[in-house]
């Protein structure tokens, strides 16, 4: 509710292979249905898209849609994106102080590259503010439709 000092995000994952729609189109929806049909107020959906690695990489290879997944991420891209993914103002540090540039490259173990110190204890600021950025088929995720973070789209939708 507002002037409650209370605030409520909700977080939209889309189930299947697909792409999630505008983020501000399903913030709409998902205020109108909620309200609706349960009475719930909340502040703000982020959109995440689904990345290709883990468990979901398994899903889609076992269901036979990792090369149509693939493609309707390459085919999506959005070069506007580009400019507002976390990995370019945002490292992920491991147990061990390793760096990543995110946490989906964590995951992958894919280490910061190109010259940049690999460990926390070798931090230098230079160098990792102008390194190249590790990227891999999973990066198509961020960079697609409105884009996508922990904070949701990265740019303005539909």
């Amino acid at each position: 509710m507002k002037n409650s000092g209370l605030r409520i995000d909700i977080v939209h994952n889309p189930v299947g292979a697909y792409l999630p729609r505008s983020q501000a189109a399903l913030e709409h929806e998902y205020h109108e249905r909620l309200l609706t049909e349960h009475g719930i107020h909340f502040n703000q959906i982020f959109c995440l898209t689904n990345l290709p690695i883990g468990r979901y990489l398994d899903y889609l290879i076992e269901s036979g849609n990792y090369d149509d997944y693939l493609s309707a991420l390459c085919h999506a891209f959005n070069s506007a994106a580009v400019a507002n993914v976390m990995c370019l103002t945002t490292l992920s540090v491991g147990w061990d102080g390793s760096l990543y540039d995110c946490d989906f490259n964590q995951m992958l173990d894919l280490t910061v590259n190109h010259g940049a110190p690999k460990n926390i204890m070798n931090f230098d600021m230079d160098k990792l503010k102008n390194r190249e950025i590790v990227i891999n088929n999973h990066c198509y995720g961020c960079v697609a439709g409105c884009g996508s973070s922990c904070q949701g789209a990265t740019t303005a939708g539909d």
